[in-house]
């Protein structure tokens, strides 16, 4: 008898977990579609994610500047814990070439400008098709165009094994039914649709990773400084972590203790965590006094971190300097700085030969032109590569 109940009691619990199963599929509708999600092409051959990421804030209601948000991601041959490379450097390879970010440091940046957003790994369908039935969008990491892809493991400095692909790219899944998806794709700003195999094919190659999350209300600055004090760098920390925990940008804290490239902390390091306690004014000052007009590249230098040092646009530096795509610098050389924030146009010729690490998106924004158009008028398709040799019509 006792024999009887117990296999009663398992087959009701069995059924019962069945049930609820069954009841909490159910709760996802069959199609959803999220609309609102205006797309944007971006501006630079690696900067998928700062789109992405600029779309889907713009969604919420909180107006970023893909270059703002691509200068705020941390820097680190690990794309989880920092973006990878230079984000006109050719698109398609895998660190330690120029790669991009992936979700951890793109979450983090989101937060700091107040959103609810979260990274995750190894998501299910069905968590993705919650979140846009419940009206929220989600950044995913797909491999090109929807393409199928290999996963391989890359080592980075900081002992980490992190798994990365070839062609590594972002969109923004916005709506879905039984058979597709549909998405907004960051190369072009076009809303685009794959079959669901394809997609989720694709989407599995890098563990299904995806931003989630929502707006929270809060205005779209950035934190304020931390509160003055010190904090003592513990084993596992990196200086991204560390300023998000403190709800600071992490180039802030690298500035307020004199902490340059490739960003290495320590365990048991004491870190300043206000611009009070350094001398960040007193650096700045000195790296551009009243009156002072040039700047002296120094070994290491990138045009967009001295773009960002000087306080002006970085492509406004780089013509008025005639430093054309892939905007590389020499030690040594020396920078004029625009002394007024005017746009200075660069006077576009009929034809432009591409040198080597160029891109043509690279190329058209330098110019000024419209990169879809250029390619059109050119004939290149994706992935718009170009290489060095290569005359293209500037329209």
């Amino acid at each position: 008898m006792k024999k009887v109940a117990v296999v009663l009691i398992v087959t009701l619990a069995v059924i019962a977990m069945a049930r609820t199963a069954q009841a909490q599929e159910s709760e996802i509708p069959d199609q959803a579609y999220v609309s609102g999600v205006a797309g944007h092409a971006q501006q630079y051959s690696l900067s998928c994610e700062s789109r992405s990421a600029a779309d889907w804030a713009a969604y919420w209601g909180i107006k970023i500047d893909e270059t703002e948000f691509l200068n705020r991601l941390p820097r680190s041959d690990n794309p989880d814990e920092g973006f990878v490379g230079y984000p006109n450097d050719p698109w398609g390879y895998i660190p330690p070439a120029s790669y991009g970010v992936h979700a951890d440091p793109v979450a983090a940046t989101l937060r700091a400008y107040g959103l609810d957003a979260h990274a995750g790994t190894g998501l299910s369908w069905d968590e993705v098709r919650g979140e846009v039935a419940a009206g929220r969008p989600v950044i995913v990491w797909v491999i090109g165009q929807i393409w199928a892809g290999t996963a391989r493991e890359y080592e980075a400095q900081d002992g980490q094994i992190v798994t990365v692909a070839n062609n590594e790219h972002t969109m923004i899944v916005i709506g879905y039914d039984k058979s597709r998806v549909h998405l907004v794709d960051a190369l072009t700003g076009y809303t685009v649709t794959h079959t669901l195999e394809n997609f989720l094919n694709s989407w599995n190659v890098l563990g299904n990773m995806a931003v989630i999350g929502k707006g929270s209300g809060q205005s779209g600055t950035a934190p304020a400084s931390a509160a003055e004090g010190d904090y003592i760098v513990q084993r596992g920390d990196t200086l991204n972590k560390i300023a998000t925990r403190l709800g600071v940008f992490w180039p802030d804290l690298a500035a307020w203790n004199h902490i340059s490239y490739p960003y290495l902390i320590y365990p048991g390091q004491l870190l300043i965590t206000s611009p009070n306690g350094s001398e960040t004014e007193t650096q700045n000052e000195e790296a551009r006094p009243d009156g002072k007009d040039t700047y002296t590249v120094q070994r290491g230098d990138l045009l967009l971190d001295v773009a960002q040092e000087l306080d002006v646009a970085w492509l406004q530096l780089a013509r008025l300097n005639q430093i054309a795509p892939p905007y590389l610098l020499m030690p040594g050389t020396m920078l004029q700085i625009p002394q007024e924030l005017v746009e200075s146009e660069v006077e576009a010729p009929d034809t432009y030969t591409a040198t080597r690490n160029e891109s043509l998106i690279g190329v058209a924004l330098y110019f000024g032109q419209d990169w879809v158009r250029m390619a059109e008028e050119n004939h290149i398709s994706f992935p718009y590569l170009i290489i060095a040799g290569e005359t293209v019509l500037l329209p």
